[in-house]
C-alpha cells in the first residue's frame, strides 16, 4: 500500500492534506475532529492584530489606522477571539492531537509581527502561517515597496522564533516568482498559494458596496506551484479549489508539498478527508508510485524545462500553448 507521508515547512505530515484556516480549525474540538477524519495538519483559524486584548501596550503610531479605531478596539471591539484564549487552546490541543497545528496571523505593522508570533510558539504551535495581505491603494507606490514590505515581515518574525513559517501569499502580485525567491532567500520556509480575500461587489439597486468570499481558482495555484517547484529553495502547498483527489495529486505532480482545502469539507463534511486519502492511495498503487517523492514535481516546469535549451526555448512554447487554446491553431499531427 501506497505510503503518503510528506514532509512540509520542516514538518513530518502523514499526509499531504492540511485543513487550512477556517472555522473548522478554530476551536480544540474543531481540531480534535480534523485529526480523527485523517488529516496530514490543521492551520488555525487566521489571528488579526485588532482582535488582541492587550493593546494597551500598543502605540497608536504602530498602527496603520486612525486612533480613534485604536480606541474602539481597546473598548472591546472584534475581541471575540483574543490570543490568550488562543494561546490556551493550543497548549491543551497539543496534549491530545499529534499533527502539526500551525498558528495563523495577520498583523499590519512589522513592528507587530514577531510579538504575536512569539506568543504562539511559547503556546506550542508547531508552525507558523504568515497571512499577509496589503491592498495597493496609493498611486505613487511602485509594486516594489509592497513587494519589500512581505520580506521585511518575514525576516522580522524568523528572528523572533525557531518554528517554520510560511508566507500565504495573495494571487494579485506583479511578480510571483521574483516574491517567492526573495521570500525563500530570507528564510520562508513554505509558501501558501494562495489566499483568497474577499472581493467587492455592487447593490445596483441599494447603490451601496458590499463585500462577497473570494472565490478561489485552482488552475492558478496550480500554474504557479508548477512554475515555482524546485526553483525556489522551500516548500510549496497550494491553496483553494480542490474537490476531489485528481486534484491533489495534480498539485503533487506540479511539485506541492502539501494541499490545502476547506470548502470541500464544508460542503461534504470531513468524511471528504478519508475519501481524499484513498483516492490519492489508489492512483499511486496504479502508478506504482510507493511513496509522494516518486511523484512529487513530476511535471513542474523545472523538470520539463530540461527538454528545453533555455527560458527563450521555454517561453516560445508557452506562446504556442496560449496560441492552441486561444487561437484554434492545432498541433500538426505526428
Amino acid at each position: 500500500m501506497a505510503n503518503l507521508e510528506t514532509s512540509y515547512m520542516g514538518l513530518k505530515l502523514r499526509n499531504p492534506i492540511i485543513v487550512s484556516s477556517s472555522d473548522l480549525t478554530r476551536t480544540k474540538a474543531g481540531i480534535i475532529h480534523c485529526q480523527k477524519a485523517g488529516t496530514g495538519a490543521v492551520v488555525l483559524k487566521s489571528i488579526f492584530e485588532e482582535q488582541f486584548h492587550d493593546l494597551g501596550e500598543i502605540q497608536e503610531s504602530d498602527y496603520g489606522f486612525y486612533p480613534e479605531a485604536v480606541d474602539y478596539l481597546r473598548s472591546g471591539g472584534l475581541l471575540e477571539y483574543g490570543p490568550q484564549e488562543i494561546c490556551a487552546m493550543i497548549e491543551e490541543v497539543k496534549k491530545e492531537v499529534d499533527i502539526p497545528v500551525i498558528a495563523s496571523i495577520n498583523c499590519l505593522s512589522p513592528k507587530l509581527w514577531p510579538r504575536f508570533a512569539r506568543q504562539f510558539q511559547e503556546a506550542g504551535a508547531d508552525g507558523l502561517e504568515l497571512n499577509i495581505y496589503f491592498l495597493p491603494l496609493d498611486l505613487e507606490s511602485p509594486a516594489s515597496e509592497y513587494e519589500n514590505h512581505h520580506v521585511q515581515i518575514l525576516k522580522e518574525v524568523k528572528k523572533a522564533v525557531s518554528i517554520p513559517v510560511s508566507v500565504k501569499l495573495m494571487s494579485q502580485l506583479t511578480s510571483v516568482p521574483y516574491l517567492a525567491n526573495q521570500l525563500a532567500n530570507a528564510g520562508c520556509d513554505a509558501l501558501v498559494l494562495f489566499n483568497w480575500f474577499v472581493q467587492p461587489d455592487i447593490d445596483p439597486e441599494k447603490l451601496k458596496t458590499k463585500s462577497v468570499i473570494g472565490k478561489a481558482n485552482f488552475y492558478q495555484s496550480l500554474k504557479w506551484v508548477a512554475l515555482l517547484a524546485g526553483r525556489v529553495d522551500c516548500d510549496l502547498a497550494s491553496s483553494g479549489g480542490v474537490r476531489r483527489a485528481d486534484d491533489v495529486i495534480k498539485q503533487i505532480l506540479a511539485g506541492a508539498s502539501a494541499v490545502q482545502a476547506c470548502t470541500l469539507f464544508y460542503e461534504k463534511g470531513l468524511k471528504a478527508i478519508p475519501d481524499l486519502l484513498k483516492g490519492i492511495e489508489d492512483w499511486m498503487d496504479s502508478h506504482n508510485n510507493a511513496v509522494i517523492d516518486d511523484f512529487k514535481g513530476e511535471l513542474s516546469f523545472k523538470n520539463q524545462e530540461l527538454t528545453f535549451k533555455g527560458l527563450g526555448q521555454a517561453k516560445a512554447y508557452f506562446r504556442a500553448q496560449y496560441l492552441k487554446a486561444y487561437a484554434g491553431l492545432k498541433e500538426e499531427e505526428e
